[in-house]
């Protein structure tokens, strides 16, 4: 998955401001470990992350309020992230930060998911970024199987709703099934209160 950006007519001095746009353009999910808000404790479960550090040994301050430099992010990616950057020789070698807005860094080009729900890196880039991530973590491994367990039980529903004469019973209880599976597929998205 990759994300695309929404061009940013305003510019703010302070990048807190961004964080609706944000929220939109990564469509409610973590930019790294691709959870949707809501299985964060929802809108607060999520921060601004500075892809490349504003501060730090490798910090570049005059990028703290760009927005092609700001990403949405679960406050656990953001901290395990921290002020991290590659050396200039690791970035070259690919060692570096997987960057979810560029369609060359589309996650599925760095990193299998396999059913189980562990990850594994295809790339320097996905290995840098699981490891310094943690995108290994249990929670992560769970909800992964959960979305892939979810979306093949969902297809195999709909395929047999739509391919067999299914008794109104049966089908009754099939879409009830779907409908209990779609917030995992699709979750609705809150904003905290203000």
């Amino acid at each position: 998955m990759y994300f695309s950006r929404s061009v940013s007519v305003r510019k703010f001095a302070d990048f807190r401001r961004y964080r609706r746009l944000l929220r939109h353009d990564f469509l409610f999910r973590c930019a790294y470990c691709l959870r949707h808000e809501l299985f964060l404790g929802g809108e607060s479960g999520c921060t601004i992350d500075h892809h490349r550090p504003h501060a730090g040994p490798n910090g570049r301050p005059d990028l703290a309020s760009v927005y092609d430099n700001l990403y949405w992010c679960c406050r656990e990616c953001n901290e395990n992230k921290g002020v991290t950057w590659p050396s200039a020789a690791e970035f070259a070698a690919g060692w570096r930060f997987l960057d979810p807005c560029q369609p060359a860094d589309d996650h599925d080009l760095h990193m299998q998911v396999h059913p189980n729900g562990n990850l594994e890196p295809t790339t320097n880039c996905g290995k840098y970024t699981s490891d310094r991530l943690k995108l290994w973590r249990d929670p992560l491994v769970y909800y992964r199987a959960e979305i892939i367990r979810c979306s093949q039980e969902a297809s195999r529903i709909r395929g047999l709703l739509e391919s067999v004469a299914v008794p109104d019973d049966y089908r009754l209880l099939l879409e009830g099934l779907l409908r209990e599976m779609d917030p995992w597929l699709n979750p609705p998205v809150f904003s905290r209160p203000r």
